[in-house]
């Protein structure tokens, strides 16, 4: 791959790669950093792949596989520090929260940042990036068959979250608050199906 090929890959992929990474950090400071570091991670490894390897799934397992360190060294950190120092850990809100508007997009984002990596990561691919089965297991390094029973699991544990909020006192106060002619918009503004 040649420095222009290189450049319209970056072109290509660099929106859907920081949108994806800023799902997994919660971060989109983290996921320009991440998303970063993986092109040059590529850019150095593009000379070694094999023809038949398809390039953006290489792209986002480097990524993802960024990510994945990052969030258990922070792990490891969270739990070291009130260790060291007598401080209670801070948990600062994440820096897109002020772009999300509405109560359920945010009750997504939030049992979506729940969600354990392992499931976060195929649902995101698949639910938000469009991706098929087949790539996300070349991007993820799994079987087929595992990306389907991950994507099922995330579902079923946001469906989890989401269920008493959905159906319970929110959707009645959305019912009862707005009148009929704003409950179809209720029904059909979250954007993950769960």
């Amino acid at each position: 791959m040649d420095d222009n090929e290189f450049a319209a890959f970056v072109d290509e992929h660099k929106d859907s790669l920081i949108n994806y990474l800023t799902h997994l950090t919660r971060s989109r400071e983290r996921a320009e950093e991440f998303a970063q570091d993986a092109f040059v991670r590529f850019y150095r490894a593009a000379s070694k792949l094999d023809a038949r390897m398809a390039a953006a799934p290489y792209l986002f397992r480097i990524a993802t596989n960024l990510a994945i360190t990052h969030i258990r060294r922070e792990r490891r950190w969270n739990q070291l520090l009130p260790r060291l120092i007598a401080l209670t850990p801070r948990t600062a809100p994440p820096a897109d929260e002020a772009t999300m508007t509405g109560e359920i997009e945010r009750k997504v984002a939030a049992a979506l940042a729940t969600l354990p990596i392992k499931f976060r990561s195929p649902l995101v691919l698949f639910e938000i990036e469009s991706w098929s089965y087949d790539d996300i297991a070349r991007a993820l390094g799994c079987r087929i068959g595992t990306v389907k029973s991950r994507i099922s699991r995330a579902r079923a544990l946001m469906r989890a979250q989401l269920e008493s909020w959905w159906i319970g006192e929110s959707h009645e106060r959305c019912r009862i608050e707005s009148g009929p002619a704003h409950a179809g918009a209720c029904d059909c503004a979250a954007s993950l199906h769960v």
